[in-house]
Protein backbone atom coordinates (compact mmCIF):
# COMPACT_ATOMS: atom_id res chain seq x y z
CA UNK A 1 0.00 0.00 0.00
CA UNK A 2 2.92 2.47 0.60
CA UNK A 3 4.48 1.71 -2.52
CA UNK A 4 1.78 2.42 -4.28
CA UNK A 5 0.98 5.76 -2.77
CA UNK A 6 4.54 6.90 -2.82
CA UNK A 7 4.05 5.91 -6.76
CA UNK A 8 1.29 8.03 -7.16
CA UNK A 9 2.91 10.77 -5.67
CA UNK A 10 5.86 10.40 -8.42
CA UNK A 11 3.83 10.40 -11.30
CA UNK A 12 1.58 13.57 -9.92
CA UNK A 13 5.09 15.25 -9.70
CA UNK A 14 6.62 13.89 -13.33
CA UNK A 15 3.41 15.19 -14.88
CA UNK A 16 4.24 19.00 -14.54
CA UNK A 17 2.09 21.74 -14.10
CA UNK A 18 -0.34 20.94 -16.97
CA UNK A 19 -3.18 18.60 -16.73
CA UNK A 20 -4.31 19.36 -13.39
CA UNK A 21 -7.75 21.46 -13.02
CA UNK A 22 -6.26 24.57 -11.33
CA UNK A 23 -7.42 25.88 -8.00
CA UNK A 24 -6.93 29.95 -8.23
CA UNK A 25 -9.94 32.06 -8.74
CA UNK A 26 -10.78 33.37 -11.98
CA UNK A 27 -11.70 37.26 -11.47
CA UNK A 28 -14.49 39.01 -13.33
CA UNK A 29 -13.40 41.49 -15.77
CA UNK A 30 -10.80 39.51 -17.20
CA UNK A 31 -11.09 38.62 -20.88
CA UNK A 32 -8.63 36.31 -22.79
CA UNK A 33 -8.46 37.87 -26.17
CA UNK A 34 -7.77 35.67 -29.71
CA UNK A 35 -8.59 35.42 -33.36
CA UNK A 36 -10.10 32.31 -35.33
CA UNK A 37 -9.58 32.67 -39.24
CA UNK A 38 -11.86 30.28 -41.39
CA UNK A 39 -9.30 29.46 -43.58
CA UNK A 40 -11.75 27.26 -45.56
CA UNK A 41 -13.18 30.56 -47.21
CA UNK A 42 -11.46 32.51 -49.90
CA UNK A 43 -10.47 34.79 -49.02
CA UNK A 44 -10.14 33.89 -45.05
CA UNK A 45 -12.70 35.36 -42.65
CA UNK A 46 -11.13 36.55 -39.53
CA UNK A 47 -12.98 36.98 -36.03
CA UNK A 48 -11.32 38.23 -32.93
CA UNK A 49 -13.05 37.04 -29.72
CA UNK A 50 -12.82 38.77 -25.47
CA UNK A 51 -13.26 35.91 -23.59
CA UNK A 52 -14.02 36.14 -19.66
CA UNK A 53 -11.85 33.24 -18.01
CA UNK A 54 -14.41 34.07 -14.74
CA UNK A 55 -17.85 33.46 -16.30
CA UNK A 56 -16.35 32.21 -19.82
CA UNK A 57 -18.74 34.60 -21.73
CA UNK A 58 -17.40 35.11 -25.39
CA UNK A 59 -18.22 38.24 -26.95
CA UNK A 60 -17.51 39.09 -30.90
CA UNK A 61 -15.29 42.02 -31.05
CA UNK A 62 -14.51 42.44 -34.86
CA UNK A 63 -15.43 40.03 -38.18
CA UNK A 64 -13.95 40.64 -41.87
CA UNK A 65 -16.65 41.93 -44.00
CA UNK A 66 -15.46 44.23 -46.25
CA UNK A 67 -13.14 42.39 -48.95
CA UNK A 68 -11.25 45.86 -49.83
CA UNK A 69 -9.80 46.16 -45.67
CA UNK A 70 -9.84 43.15 -43.44
CA UNK A 71 -7.01 41.56 -40.89
CA UNK A 72 -4.20 40.14 -43.05
CA UNK A 73 -3.02 36.65 -42.81
CA UNK A 74 0.29 35.17 -43.74
CA UNK A 75 1.28 33.09 -47.01
CA UNK A 76 -1.19 30.49 -47.87
CA UNK A 77 -3.63 32.29 -44.84
CA UNK A 78 -2.05 29.16 -42.74
CA UNK A 79 -1.22 31.73 -40.23
CA UNK A 80 -2.30 34.76 -38.90
CA UNK A 81 -0.01 35.21 -35.33
CA UNK A 82 1.77 38.35 -35.70
CA UNK A 83 -0.87 39.96 -37.34
CA UNK A 84 -2.77 41.43 -34.12
CA UNK A 85 -1.76 42.09 -30.67
CA UNK A 86 -3.79 43.23 -27.99
CA UNK A 87 -2.93 45.86 -25.32
CA UNK A 88 -4.27 45.72 -22.27
CA UNK A 89 -6.74 47.13 -20.99
CA UNK A 90 -8.59 48.14 -23.95
CA UNK A 91 -6.75 48.11 -27.43
CA UNK A 92 -6.27 45.22 -30.04
CA UNK A 93 -3.63 46.73 -32.92
CA UNK A 94 -4.48 44.87 -35.91
CA UNK A 95 -2.51 44.77 -39.18
CA UNK A 96 -5.35 45.41 -42.19
CA UNK A 97 -5.37 45.82 -45.77
CA UNK A 98 -6.82 44.11 -48.85
CA UNK A 99 -7.51 40.58 -49.27
CA UNK A 100 -5.12 40.42 -52.70
CA UNK A 101 -2.36 43.27 -53.52
CA UNK A 102 0.72 43.65 -55.37
CA UNK A 103 3.61 45.43 -54.14
CA UNK A 104 2.84 48.27 -56.34
CA UNK A 105 0.21 49.26 -54.91
CA UNK A 106 0.27 48.41 -51.36
CA UNK A 107 -2.66 50.17 -48.90
CA UNK A 108 -2.04 48.03 -45.56
CA UNK A 109 -1.74 49.70 -42.62
CA UNK A 110 -1.93 49.34 -38.57
CA UNK A 111 -5.00 50.12 -37.32
CA UNK A 112 -6.53 50.20 -33.71
CA UNK A 113 -9.51 48.10 -32.37
CA UNK A 114 -10.81 49.87 -29.17
CA UNK A 115 -13.51 48.42 -26.75
CA UNK A 116 -14.70 51.32 -24.77
CA UNK A 117 -18.59 51.66 -26.67
CA UNK A 118 -20.93 49.35 -26.37
CA UNK A 119 -21.91 48.36 -30.30
CA UNK A 120 -22.32 45.12 -32.18
CA UNK A 121 -19.41 45.33 -34.31
CA UNK A 122 -16.06 47.62 -33.57
CA UNK A 123 -14.60 49.37 -36.64
CA UNK A 124 -11.02 49.48 -36.86
CA UNK A 125 -9.37 53.00 -36.82
CA UNK A 126 -6.21 53.14 -39.31
CA UNK A 127 -3.21 54.67 -37.62
CA UNK A 128 -0.81 54.69 -40.18
CA UNK A 129 0.05 53.20 -43.51
CA UNK A 130 2.34 50.44 -43.35
CA UNK A 131 4.16 49.48 -47.35
CA UNK A 132 3.76 46.04 -48.41
CA UNK A 133 6.83 43.61 -48.79
CA UNK A 134 7.81 41.99 -45.68
CA UNK A 135 9.05 39.11 -47.19
CA UNK A 136 10.57 38.25 -51.08
CA UNK A 137 7.57 37.33 -53.21
CA UNK A 138 7.00 33.59 -53.28
CA UNK A 139 6.78 31.21 -55.68
CA UNK A 140 3.15 31.77 -56.40
CA UNK A 141 3.06 35.38 -56.30
CA UNK A 142 2.03 35.66 -52.70
CA UNK A 143 3.58 38.14 -50.36
CA UNK A 144 3.40 37.89 -46.49
CA UNK A 145 1.96 40.70 -45.65
CA UNK A 146 1.82 40.26 -41.78
CA UNK A 147 4.54 41.02 -39.86
CA UNK A 148 5.62 39.97 -36.18
CA UNK A 149 4.85 42.88 -34.43
CA UNK A 150 4.68 44.46 -31.12
CA UNK A 151 3.15 47.46 -29.26
CA UNK A 152 4.50 49.27 -26.48
CA UNK A 153 1.98 49.40 -23.39
CA UNK A 154 1.34 53.07 -23.72
CA UNK A 155 0.86 53.02 -27.16
CA UNK A 156 3.23 55.59 -28.52
CA UNK A 157 5.92 52.78 -30.16
CA UNK A 158 5.45 50.09 -32.56
CA UNK A 159 8.37 47.39 -33.34
CA UNK A 160 8.13 45.15 -36.64
CA UNK A 161 10.05 42.97 -38.29
CA UNK A 162 10.83 43.18 -41.81
CA UNK A 163 12.69 42.33 -44.40
CA UNK A 164 12.04 45.37 -47.15
CA UNK A 165 10.47 49.16 -46.58
CA UNK A 166 8.53 49.46 -49.13
CA UNK A 167 9.82 48.89 -52.23
CA UNK A 168 13.54 48.92 -50.72
CA UNK A 169 15.20 45.63 -49.89
CA UNK A 170 16.92 45.72 -46.59
CA UNK A 171 20.61 44.35 -46.52
CA UNK A 172 19.30 41.85 -43.59
CA UNK A 173 16.34 40.97 -41.81
CA UNK A 174 15.59 43.73 -39.53
CA UNK A 175 13.15 45.31 -36.72
CA UNK A 176 11.71 48.26 -37.29
CA UNK A 177 11.06 50.74 -33.94
CA UNK A 178 8.40 53.42 -35.09
CA UNK A 179 6.42 56.43 -33.57
CA UNK A 180 2.78 55.58 -32.84
CA UNK A 181 2.59 58.07 -36.27
CA UNK A 182 4.62 55.53 -38.11
CA UNK A 183 8.04 57.68 -38.16
CA UNK A 184 11.01 55.14 -38.16
CA UNK A 185 13.04 55.93 -35.16
CA UNK A 186 15.64 52.86 -35.00
CA UNK A 187 16.63 49.72 -37.21
CA UNK A 188 18.06 47.00 -35.57
CA UNK A 189 20.03 44.91 -38.14
CA UNK A 190 20.13 40.94 -37.61
CA UNK A 191 23.42 39.57 -37.90
CA UNK A 192 23.28 37.57 -40.74
CA UNK A 193 20.61 37.21 -43.88
CA UNK A 194 19.66 33.76 -42.66
CA UNK A 195 18.23 34.23 -39.74
CA UNK A 196 14.80 35.70 -38.66
CA UNK A 197 12.86 37.36 -35.88
CA UNK A 198 10.40 34.54 -33.88
CA UNK A 199 8.43 37.10 -31.34
CA UNK A 200 8.63 40.63 -29.99
CA UNK A 201 7.72 42.10 -26.57
CA UNK A 202 8.19 45.48 -24.86
CA UNK A 203 9.21 46.05 -21.26
CA UNK A 204 6.43 47.25 -19.36
CA UNK A 205 8.16 51.19 -19.32
CA UNK A 206 8.77 51.43 -23.03
CA UNK A 207 12.40 51.56 -23.14
CA UNK A 208 13.40 48.16 -23.80
CA UNK A 209 12.79 45.41 -26.71
CA UNK A 210 13.00 41.82 -25.92
CA UNK A 211 13.17 39.40 -29.29
CA UNK A 212 13.43 36.01 -30.47
CA UNK A 213 16.17 35.29 -33.30
CA UNK A 214 15.86 31.84 -35.14
CA UNK A 215 17.92 30.34 -37.61
CA UNK A 216 16.00 29.77 -40.85
CA UNK A 217 16.01 26.16 -42.98
CA UNK A 218 15.48 22.65 -42.12
CA UNK A 219 16.86 19.21 -41.90
CA UNK A 220 18.85 19.34 -45.31
CA UNK A 221 19.14 23.65 -45.30
CA UNK A 222 20.16 24.53 -41.93
CA UNK A 223 23.63 26.25 -41.00
CA UNK A 224 25.26 24.96 -37.54
CA UNK A 225 27.09 27.90 -37.81
CA UNK A 226 23.96 30.50 -37.12
CA UNK A 227 22.60 28.22 -33.99
CA UNK A 228 24.95 30.03 -31.39
CA UNK A 229 23.45 33.40 -32.56
CA UNK A 230 19.79 32.04 -31.10
CA UNK A 231 17.99 32.99 -28.62
CA UNK A 232 16.65 36.02 -26.37
CA UNK A 233 17.81 39.81 -27.51
CA UNK A 234 17.47 42.66 -25.78
CA UNK A 235 17.86 46.19 -27.22
CA UNK A 236 18.14 49.27 -25.07
CA UNK A 237 16.40 51.99 -26.90
CA UNK A 238 17.92 54.89 -25.41
CA UNK A 239 21.59 53.66 -25.63
CA UNK A 240 20.96 52.23 -29.29
CA UNK A 241 22.42 48.71 -27.59
CA UNK A 242 21.67 45.36 -28.24
CA UNK A 243 22.94 41.94 -26.36
CA UNK A 244 22.15 38.27 -26.86
CA UNK A 245 20.70 37.80 -22.87
CA UNK A 246 19.63 34.34 -22.89
CA UNK A 247 20.73 31.82 -25.42
CA UNK A 248 18.20 29.25 -26.50
CA UNK A 249 15.58 27.60 -29.33
CA UNK A 250 12.67 29.86 -29.17
CA UNK A 251 9.19 30.29 -30.17
CA UNK A 252 7.35 32.91 -28.08
CA UNK A 253 8.20 35.29 -25.31
CA UNK A 254 6.46 37.68 -23.11
CA UNK A 255 7.69 40.63 -20.67
CA UNK A 256 5.84 40.41 -17.48
CA UNK A 257 4.05 43.50 -16.01
CA UNK A 258 6.54 43.04 -12.94
CA UNK A 259 9.54 44.11 -15.44
CA UNK A 260 11.83 41.70 -14.24
CA UNK A 261 10.84 38.83 -15.73
CA UNK A 262 10.66 37.17 -19.24
CA UNK A 263 8.63 34.39 -20.20
CA UNK A 264 9.99 32.36 -23.39
CA UNK A 265 8.80 28.89 -24.81
CA UNK A 266 11.89 27.11 -25.63
CA UNK A 267 12.81 24.09 -27.50
CA UNK A 268 13.96 21.52 -24.61
CA UNK A 269 17.55 20.15 -26.09
CA UNK A 270 19.10 21.06 -29.83
CA UNK A 271 17.30 23.15 -32.49
CA UNK A 272 15.31 19.49 -33.57
CA UNK A 273 13.91 19.32 -29.90
CA UNK A 274 10.27 17.70 -29.47
CA UNK A 275 9.89 19.02 -25.77
CA UNK A 276 8.89 22.36 -25.31
CA UNK A 277 9.15 24.52 -21.81
CA UNK A 278 8.30 27.73 -20.75
CA UNK A 279 11.20 29.55 -18.99
CA UNK A 280 10.73 32.44 -16.56
CA UNK A 281 13.99 34.31 -16.62
CA UNK A 282 15.21 37.00 -14.06
CA UNK A 283 16.71 40.49 -15.62
CA UNK A 284 19.53 41.44 -15.42
CA UNK A 285 20.94 38.44 -14.18
CA UNK A 286 19.28 35.70 -17.03
CA UNK A 287 19.08 33.21 -14.30
CA UNK A 288 16.27 30.88 -14.70
CA UNK A 289 13.52 31.18 -11.90
CA UNK A 290 10.94 28.82 -12.83
CA UNK A 291 10.49 26.54 -15.80
CA UNK A 292 7.32 23.90 -16.31
CA UNK A 293 6.50 21.60 -19.32
CA UNK A 294 3.90 22.26 -21.88
CA UNK A 295 1.62 19.77 -24.07
CA UNK A 296 2.21 20.51 -27.31
CA UNK A 297 4.63 22.96 -29.16
CA UNK A 298 3.99 26.84 -28.28
CA UNK A 299 3.11 29.25 -30.60
CA UNK A 300 2.36 32.02 -28.24
CA UNK A 301 2.36 33.91 -24.72
CA UNK A 302 0.91 36.67 -23.00
CA UNK A 303 0.62 37.99 -19.47
CA UNK A 304 -2.78 39.52 -18.06
CA UNK A 305 -1.85 43.11 -17.35
CA UNK A 306 -1.93 42.37 -13.08
CA UNK A 307 0.84 39.47 -13.94
CA UNK A 308 -1.08 36.82 -12.68
CA UNK A 309 -2.20 34.61 -15.03
CA UNK A 310 0.04 33.65 -18.42
CA UNK A 311 -2.18 32.23 -21.58
CA UNK A 312 -0.11 29.98 -23.84
CA UNK A 313 -1.04 28.75 -26.85
CA UNK A 314 0.17 25.24 -27.95
CA UNK A 315 -0.20 22.47 -30.68
CA UNK A 316 -1.52 19.67 -28.94
CA UNK A 317 -2.71 16.43 -30.81
CA UNK A 318 -3.15 18.29 -33.89
CA UNK A 319 -5.63 20.91 -32.32
CA UNK A 320 -4.75 24.75 -31.57
CA UNK A 321 -5.39 25.34 -28.04
CA UNK A 322 -5.29 28.54 -25.17
CA UNK A 323 -4.02 27.32 -21.58
CA UNK A 324 -4.11 29.47 -18.45
CA UNK A 325 -1.24 28.92 -15.74
CA UNK A 326 -1.39 31.42 -13.02
CA UNK A 327 1.88 32.58 -12.18
CA UNK A 328 1.38 31.81 -7.92
CA UNK A 329 2.94 28.82 -8.79
CA UNK A 330 -1.01 26.86 -9.35
CA UNK A 331 -1.22 23.99 -12.33
CA UNK A 332 -2.51 25.15 -15.57
CA UNK A 333 -5.46 24.27 -17.07
CA UNK A 334 -7.50 24.16 -20.54
CA UNK A 335 -9.01 27.27 -21.57
CA UNK A 336 -9.91 27.18 -25.16
CA UNK A 337 -9.99 24.80 -28.12
CA UNK A 338 -12.31 26.13 -31.19
CA UNK A 339 -14.39 23.10 -32.51
CA UNK A 340 -13.73 21.26 -35.58
CA UNK A 341 -13.64 22.97 -38.65
CA UNK A 342 -13.84 26.49 -37.32
CA UNK A 343 -10.72 27.31 -38.29
CA UNK A 344 -7.13 28.74 -37.03
CA UNK A 345 -6.59 30.15 -33.64
CA UNK A 346 -4.63 32.91 -32.54
CA UNK A 347 -3.77 34.33 -28.98
CA UNK A 348 -3.63 37.64 -29.44
CA UNK A 349 -3.02 38.27 -25.42
CA UNK A 350 -5.70 40.46 -23.13
CA UNK A 351 -8.10 42.73 -22.19
CA UNK A 352 -9.52 44.13 -18.70
CA UNK A 353 -13.12 45.16 -18.18
CA UNK A 354 -13.97 43.18 -21.59
CA UNK A 355 -16.06 45.16 -23.99
CA UNK A 356 -19.10 47.25 -23.11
Amino acid sequence: MRSTILVVCAVLLIAGREGRAEAAPRPAGLWVVYAVTATGQTPPVTSIYAHEIGSGARHLAYRDSDQPNRVLVKIASSDVLGAARAVPPKDIYLMMGPAAADAAAAKDALCRLRLIAAAEAYAPEPLFPVPLCFSEASPYGMWNRAPIFAVSGDGNRVALAALRVGQTRLERPAIRLLSAEGKEQWQILLEDRDLYVADLAWSPDGNSLAYLVMPLGDEHTLEERLLPKAGLYLADTEARSVHLFYHCYGDALAWAPQTNRIAVAARAGDFWGERWLVRLLALPSGDKVEEFSAPGSISALAYSDDGEWLAVQVMHKNRQQIWLYPTAGDWGHLFFEPPEGEGRLSLLGWARGGPE
